[in-house]
């Protein structure tokens, strides 16, 4: 690409902190095709996971390349942000495809991407691949970096037009919905799952997922809530991985409930109220088997479960206000009222009350349904996509 006058002269002054060297430790190049991700945030860099899954069970030989542009963590890369350290990046891992996968644009990323032979797709756009653009006020920068993706493909018809009017080619711009960013439900033993439907005999259930232990109090207390009105309600409990089961079975007990231990081989009887599920068997057996779950973690430090784990099979999700991690899919599922979320502890009982006592959780469950499997056409769309460019290439 020719860079008009005026973008020349953007890129000749912009000075960067660099980042995104790659590490020493970088490891080759991998056999098959390659593509690079560059991505917004943490949500997107999800979706890209999701991608390579599919590929995966396509049994393709194609390795996603993910980065983002800051992280502290030394098994993500960091996007890298100046010519030199761009070109470095190209040089090493040679990608088939280059996916821009929301977020603002990088002029002097995308002036490298175009002097190579790797088309680049603008993918998952929002109006923030413009809004938030450095040197946006450069005549015509935007619409010189909007051209040198060979496909945009956005969220919504209104992003679309968008784009088209800021200068991306109305010819290959398009709108296919939001992105799934899971593929599947969480496994699940079914015969495990039919034993312990018989085992807990008709028992109104809920779900307890992934607690820390400063939690067990408020769980606790929200237990006695609902099951004033929903008698012989059993809660299910897994603690997160990094807790001690056998201290929090003893909190408790010590909070004067019944528990049940899986890991010690325990059954829950009539009396029981708490089963301690094991840490090591995930969150798909418990939350089939639960009409309501509570995240954990949502009423302290924010560390949560992602809450499509239970939507996708049909479990109402209650969660507190503290929502850090899995913001997007939190935001999705509130924007389409099929998420339970209290504001302070006691409306946790409060909300498990509801929503055993009620068909609430049913209505509720079908909206969370419908929410996350709203993406799965835009990825089948996206990955059509990108098997016609890696054809090209093998062609």
């Amino acid at each position: 690409m020719t860079p008009s006058p005026l973008f020349a002269a953007y890129l000749a002054t912009v000075r960067p902190v660099e980042r995104g060297a790659l590490p020493q430790d970088v490891p080759p190049r991998p056999k098959g095709a390659v593509i690079w991700a560059v991505c917004a945030g943490c949500e997107q860099r999800s979706m890209m996971e999701t991608l390579s899954r599919q590929f995966a069970d396509d049994g393709e030989v194609v390795t996603v390349v993910a980065t983002q542009f800051t992280y502290d963590d030394p098994n993500v890369y960091v996007t890298p942000n100046t010519r030199r350290t761009t070109r470095a990046f190209l040089a090493h891992w040679r990608p088939q495809l280059i996916l821009w996968v929301d977020g603002p644009l990088d002029p002097l990323v995308l002036f490298e991407i175009s002097k190579g032979n790797s088309p680049a797709i603008l993918i998952a756009a929002d109006d923030t691949s413009v809004t938030k653009t450095a040197g946006k006020r450069v005549p015509g920068l935007i619409r010189q970096c909007l051209n040198i993706f060979s496909d945009v493909l956005t969220i919504d018809d209104l992003v679309t037009a968008r784009l088209i009017k800021a200068g991306a080619n109305p010819q290959t711009s398009r709108a296919i919905g939001e992105l799934n960013d899971v593929t599947s439900p969480a496994p699940c033993d079914d015969v495990e799952r039919a034993a312990l439907t018989t085992q807990f005999n008709t028992r109104p259930l809920w779900l307890a997922a992934e607690i820390p232990m400063s939690e067990v109090p408020l769980v606790a207390a929200a237990y006695r809530h609902a099951a004033r009105r929903a008698h012989r309600t059993l809660l299910i409990v897994t603690p997160r991985e990094d807790e001690d089961p056998d201290a929090m079975a003893e909190a408790f007990r010590a909070d004067g409930l019944s528990v049940a231990c899986r890991h010690d081989d325990m059954p829950p009887r009539d009396a029981t109220q708490i089963y301690l599920a094991a840490t090591d068997e995930g969150l798909g057996l418990w939350t089939r088997l639960s009409s309501t779950t509570y995240l954990g973690g949502s009423l302290s430090d924010g560390q949560t479960p992602d809450p499509f784990i239970p939507a996708l099979v049909g479990s109402a999700v209650v969660a507190g206000p503290r929502i850090a991690s899995h913001h997007l899919h939190y935001m999705r599922l509130g924007t389409a009222s099929a998420i339970r979320q209290v504001s302070e502890l006691n409306g946790l009982g409060r909300a498990i009350e509801d929503l055993l006592a009620t068909d609430i959780a049913a209505h509720q469950a079908h909206a969370a349904w419908d929410v996350t499997s709203r993406g799965a056409d835009a990825t089948n769309d996206l990955m059509s996509v990108i098997y016609t460019y890696l054809d090209q290439v093998d062609s």
